[in-house]
């Protein structure tokens, strides 16, 4: 059994491949099929599950395949281990991954600041 040898990203093409990637996302056609989504899911984590999260998924998919990767969700998981290497190492990646990682979760809710009596 051969093991598939993981695609071996610079810093420049994680860059790369992270804006690709929120480029996508907002292409009209996807940022059309991902609204609908959200308002289907509204604040609930499972519908989000159920309904944004395989859509965002696929998107990344289909960019990172330009990178080397495969179109399977293994090799999905082996970029996002790949993004959390440069994360630690540079500021501007661990910006747009956090960005990539806010199309995966319902928008959080904002809280009123106490009141003071």
């Amino acid at each position: 059994m051969t093991q598939a040898i993981q695609p071996k990203l610079t810093l420049d093409d994680t860059k790369a491949a992270l804006t690709d990637i929120l480029d996508a996302l907002l292409a009209p056609s996807n940022k059309e099929k991902l609204d609908d989504a959200r308002k289907v899911a509204g604040n609930d984590m499972m519908k989000m599950m159920h309904h944004v999260f395989p859509l965002v998924t696929k998107i990344q998919q289909d960019v990172i395949q330009k990178y080397g990767f495969g179109p399977d969700g293994e090799d999905a998981i082996k970029f996002v281990q790949t993004v959390r290497q440069y994360e630690i190492q540079d500021a501007e990646v661990a910006q747009l991954a956090l960005r990539l990682k806010s199309n995966f979760l319902p928008p959080h809710p904002t809280m009123a600041p106490p009141q003071t009596p």
